[in-house]
């Protein structure tokens, strides 16, 4: 059993009725697998909702099993932007603290966007090819 933390684009492209990202978390699903939030998602989410889609898209972050941002997670997440921008990149917060969060709960990152996770101590996987 793996845990999956589901990132924004993945839990968008679900709500938006993207065919190939329901059937992939439908049998990840199936297969005994976890799928995870966070309160960074769960704050993306309800940003950009339309008053109509709410009720579908709280039912489906209620669903989901929820990960601790915790202090340890926190401070990765910190580790990791301090590292990047050393190296010359910048690392958006969100995207850190989903990072650290996973990294702390030993879940894999699940999302559209694997290059907004550069760090090698998180396993990240794109949707499309679970």
């Amino acid at each position: 059993m793996t845990t999956f933390l589901l990132d924004s684009t993945a839990l968008i492209a679900h709500l938006r009725g993207d065919e190939t990202t329901t059937r992939t978390l439908l049998s990840l699903l199936s297969a005994g697998h976890v799928l995870s939030t966070t309160c960074v998602n769960i704050a993306e989410i309800e940003r950009g909702l339309k008053p109509k889609d709410q009720r579908r898209a709280r039912a489906l972050m209620d669903r989901l099993h929820f990960l601790e941002t915790t202090r340890e997670a926190s401070r990765k997440a910190g580790r990791y932007q301090a590292d990047l921008r050393r190296r010359g990149k910048t690392l958006d917060l969100a995207d850190a603290l989903i990072a650290g969060t996973a990294r702390a709960h030993g879940a894999t990152v699940v999302t559209e966007n694997v290059n907004d996770f550069p760090m090698r101590d998180v396993r990240v996987r794109r949707v499309r090819t679970l």
